[in-house]
């Protein structure tokens, strides 16, 4: 017994020797090593900090950390695992969407940015009736209770049966300013081999250039197109936009460019993973379509700028949130 109690003690002596070395050991001075920046910033929060108007991380829950998108009331919501935390979660088999209301911060944008991660298959082309998973899907809409089309509008458009691989993320939006007779433009994003799998994407809205600059993973889009006049085989990151026919690409009939955005007849809803007329009820004078449902994909690190994100910010925050920071 003895023999035991003496090894017991001094295996006791050397487990608190070394532990007390290890204490020793430990800089208490010098704080641990940050994070290398990227881009000049240490947080995704820090890009373009003074004009980030609204994000939404659904880290379980339906926040907007900028409090200009509140009250969200979510149907048959659910979160899922995403690039940062949680994310919003989709359906192909139940509609899932989310109403609420937002500020002017939102309803009276100009030049905007809206970044966010999506992770999805390809739509499915409708069929002819309406059903969940079927046709266009709706990711986000700033609501025209009186109008078809919202003011903005994000979707991914119907599939493109020659490249089963694409996925074609629409934005639609709607100028009220008067002079403007091309009131109702659009782009659409052509993002190839990547259903699946997360993907970052940002459009950023300049009125002073009167361009839609598209970047995918931080970089340029490699194919845009939908808007009027686009060649056949996009063009690599930015689209103009005009007020009225430019006739051609490079605008042989001189038409003026589409400017101040400014939406009209808005009412202070937004909706999240839907499309605004394919709620329930819906949220304008319109009504379930068959070509349209609400998204069936995942949804993360959703925010919205009141400028036009410069190309090393979008860097820099595709960079930062990938590193979920």
């Amino acid at each position: 017994m003895k023999k035991n109690k003496s090894i017991f003690f001094l295996s006791f002596v050397l487990a608190s020797t070394v532990f007390v070395s290890c204490e020793d050991s430990i800089d208490k001075e010098n704080n641990p090593i940050p994070y290398e920046a990227i881009g000049g910033y240490d947080s995704s929060d820090d890009v373009a900090a003074a004009h980030l108007v609204s994000k939404l991380s659904f880290d379980g829950d339906l926040t907007d950390s900028k409090s200009n998108i509140t009250g969200l009331e979510g149907m048959n919501v659910a979160y899922a695992e995403g690039v940062k935390g949680n994310a919003y979660q989709g359906s192909s088999s139940v509609a899932r969407y989310a109403v609420g209301n937002a500020t002017a911060k939102i309803t009276s944008l100009n030049d905007y940015s809206i970044s966010f991660w999506m992770n999805t298959a390809n739509t499915v082309p409708d069929g002819g009736s309406p059903a969940q998973g079927k046709g266009a899907q709706g990711i986000f809409s700033i609501v025209r209770p009186t109008e078809f089309w919202g003011g903005i509008n994000l979707f991914l458009e119907n599939p493109d049966t020659a490249n089963p691989n694409r996925l074609k993320l629409k934005l639609g939006v709607e100028n009220g300013r008067a002079g403007v007779a091309w009131k109702g433009q659009s782009v659409i994003v052509n993002i190839d081999n990547s259903l699946n799998t997360w993907v970052h994407v940002v459009l950023a809205y300049d009125s002073k250039t009167s361009t839609m600059n598209c970047y995918t993973n931080g970089a340029p889009s490699a194919n845009v197109g939908g808007f009027p006049y686009a060649p056949a085989a996009g063009v690599v990151g930015t689209a103009i936009l005009y007020a009225d026919d430019p006739g051609t690409y490079e605008n042989a009939k001189n038409a003026p460019k589409y400017g101040v955005f400014q939406m009209t007849g808005t009412n202070g809803k937004v909706v999240f993973g839907n499309h605004q007329f394919e709620t329930t009820p819906p949220l304008n004078n319109g009504s379930d379509q068959g070509w349209a449902t609400s998204y069936a994909g995942l949804m993360d690190e959703f925010r919205i700028y009141d400028a036009a994100l410069a190309s090393n910010e979008v860097t820099a925050l595709y960079k930062l949130e990938k590193d979920k920071r």
